[in-house]
């Protein structure tokens, strides 16, 4: 997940930006705007109707979003190759995956061994 937290009027231009993010590096995206210029939202990698988990215009009084995303259920989505992902009938909650698409990372990911630790010999 990428959190964004930003002070920005330039809406259009930053909301094409989270919506590449998210489906380039198939994440979810928290983009935290003030609620003066507004566009705070939860952006998933699915079609631009279902994208938006939930998102906020703006306005004069401040707010704060809150909702639930399953990063298990992207990761299981993550693991499929292209063609699993494309099955029809299946329900398309996510955009496939981009072209070369690490599996192995998320791997290690859901097993927690992404990271290595190094050990200190004293």
């Amino acid at each position: 997940m990428v959190v964004v937290v930003e002070w920005n009027s330039d809406i259009n231009y930053f909301s094409n930006i989270i919506d590449s993010l998210s489906r380039d590096i198939h994440c979810y995206c928290v983009q935290a705007n003030c609620s003066k210029f507004g566009d705070s939202r939860i952006t998933q990698p699915s079609k631009t109707e279902n994208k938006d988990i939930v998102r906020t215009k703006g306005g004069k009084n401040h707010t704060i979003l809150v909702e639930e995303v399953s990063i298990s259920k992207l990761r299981d989505f993550q693991i499929k190759k292209y063609p699993l992902s494309k099955i029809e009938g299946a329900p398309e909650i996510y955009k496939p995956t981009p072209p070369n698409f690490n599996r192995e990372i998320v791997l290690k990911k859901i097993k927690h061994s992404l990271c290595t630790y190094l050990k200190l010999e004293r």
